[in-house]
């Protein structure tokens, strides 16, 4: 198998911390295999500096109707950093946008952990496509 990373081209910015700002989980009523949640997912942005910039996503999950197991808020906060000075707003689009990639999988782990440790099976969040879902975010601030 070869190795891809020496040929890969790495991103300007790097991900170099991720800190749990918010966990409100609470414990409704019992599992039920049939129960459906909805999760809704956001990021906002906030630039440090030329070099720096934090996205904060918020993943909330509900059950919109009956049985409702649990509802959950979770808040990470990730920061980015480039060695080389980028454009405020550059660093803020990619804080709000493409950051899902790299902090999309801290709360998919948090949240399978969560719901085990509630005595249910481990909620596995929904894969998302990625590309087609920053292209929608981008084509919705557009208009």
């Amino acid at each position: 198998m070869a190795n891809i990373l020496p040929k890969a081209r790495l991103h300007r910015l790097q991900l170099r911390d991720v800190i749990v700002d918010k966990i409100v989980c609470r414990r409704i009523g019992d599992f039920d295999p049939k129960a459906a949640y909805e999760p809704r997912v956001s990021l906002k942005a906030k630039v440090l500096s030329d070099t720096e910039v934090q996205s904060y996503l918020t993943l909330l999950i509900n059950f919109p109707q009956d049985p409702k197991p649990f509802s959950l808020e979770l808040r990470l906060r990730g920061l980015f950093v480039s060695e080389k000075p980028c454009k405020r707003s550059g660093l803020r689009q990619f804080a709000e946008t493409a950051a899902l990639v790299p902090l999309l999988p801290w709360a998919r782990e948090i949240v399978a952990t969560l719901t085990r440790q509630m005595g249910f099976p481990p909620l596995m969040l929904p894969l998302i496509n990625v590309l087609e879902s920053v292209g929608n975010l981008t084509n919705e601030e557009d208009r």
